[in-house]
């Protein structure tokens, strides 16, 4: 009995110094393995705010200063165009002429009639001259000079009168050509040669080349805004609207038509809400060096103020759960047995997910608000990578900004 008992024990103790080693020898390697495997992850520090700007842009439409449709004050045919769409006038050029045939063949009428007259007015004169020298001479009845006295101003008369009617017809001769008030471009033509047009009837639309301005629709609730901004105390060359001061302490607007901005002045608040589009217009004025063209697209940006409490994070640093709640990963500190026990360099920590609220959001960035804290860190990017409960470790190059840029612009016609 003792020689098997001997010999089981050696066999005991053999096994488990075998496994003693095979334990011994995978140890090592395990948390090697664990170490090598941790992932860097870019992290950012949350900053609380108690409010979030969002930018919005009003749509407008450029247009002339001065549009006006050119009409006849008087109808006939058109005999000549000189102009069209998009020609560049000049103040007191031609542009339309009707067919004064009938104008000019009654003049001629109007001007033998005052030939006609003249000739009677002199043989009257004579008449009456002749007269006078009778009555000296005691052969003249006092009745007869009366008479042509009476005839020589008649005469008079209906020559003053013809003269007038051939002033007017020279007038309307004058009226059948329509010239330009200032200048301009033509916009539209309406009419052909040879059409027949009624008095008043618009015939081009000119629109002015100088004074130009932008016509923005705004909500009526941005008109109180619009005020405020327009006074005194709220005019600095460095607030967050798109404004500035000029030299005379007026209120500067920037209006971007394409991809240019422009400095321009606003002249009128709005009198009225549009019944169609319920909005209150602006008219603002466009210095001379723009060079859009009628209708062009003009935005004005304004920017409305929340008060509410978050924070701002890239949309990279959310992903979606369930239910559409969003979820961001904080990084949270390890204990120092954690850490000890991986003997790592670098301090490590550990992924939890936390579900937040989304506020406000645009192409970049998003206002959020729920279980997170001011100061945490929270990764900013790549979290198809991590699981909660993960070690990580933030990278060297990781972006922890005090402030993120501000948001993007939301278009809103």
């Amino acid at each position: 009995m003792p020689r098997i008992s001997s010999r089981y024990t050696l066999h005991v103790l053999i096994l488990a110094a075998f496994l003693g080693g095979c334990n011994s020898s995978n140890s090592e390697p395990a948390a090697q393995a664990e170490q090598l495997h941790i992932v860097s992850v870019n992290a950012m520090t949350l900053v609380p705010s108690n409010h979030y700007m969002v930018t919005r842009e009003y749509v407008g439409i450029v247009q002339a200063g001065q549009q006006s449709n050119l009409g006849f004050e008087l109808g006939g045919k058109i005999a000549q165009i000189f102009v069209d769409v998009g020609d560049k006038i000049q103040e007191g050029d031609p542009l339309i002429v009707l067919d004064t045939q009938l104008l000019k063949t009654s003049a001629d009428q109007l001007t033998a009639q005052q030939a006609q007259i003249t000739a009677q007015l002199e043989l009257v004169n004579a008449n009456l001259k002749r007269q006078n020298t009778l009555k000296k001479k005691g052969f003249s009845a006092e009745s007869e000079i009366d008479n042509l006295n009476s005839q020589r101003n008649a005469l008079r008369a209906n020559y003053r009168q013809v003269g007038a009617t051939l002033a007017a017809n020279r007038l309307q001769q004058e009226k059948s050509t329509i010239y330009a008030p200032y200048s301009g471009t033509i916009g539209e033509r309406y009419i052909s040669k040879g059409d027949v047009v009624n008095t008043g009837s618009p015939t081009l639309t000119l629109l002015s080349s100088n004074r130009k301005e932008a016509h923005v629709g705004i909500p009526a609730k941005q008109l109180a805004r619009i005020n405020q901004l327009s006074q005194p105390s709220f005019i600095n060359t460095k607030n967050r609207d798109n404004t500035k001061t000029n030299s005379d302490g007026k209120k500067q607007w920037i209006l971007r038509i394409g991809d240019k901005s422009y400095t321009t002045t606003l002249l009128n608040p709005g009198a009225s809400v549009n019944l169609n589009s319920r909005s209150i217009t602006l008219r603002f004025e466009l210095p001379d060096s723009v060079t859009a063209i009628d209708g062009e697209l003009a935005y004005l940006q304004l920017d409305d103020k929340h008060a509410d409490n978050g924070y701002w994070v890239p949309l990279s640093a959310m992903t979606d759960g369930l239910r559409g709640v969003w979820n961001v990963y904080v990084l949270s500190e390890k204990s120092a047995d954690e850490n000890n026990a991986l003997e790592s360099s670098k301090k490590t920590l550990r992924v939890e997910r936390r579900s937040v609220q989304v506020l406000y959001a645009n192409g970049k960035q998003a206002y959020i608000s729920g279980a997170v804290n001011a100061g945490e860190k929270l990764v900013s990017n790549g979290l198809h990578r991590l699981v909660p409960g993960q070690t990580v470790v933030i990278s060297e190059k990781s972006w922890l900004p005090k402030k993120l840029p501000l948001p993007l612009i939301d278009s809103e016609v």
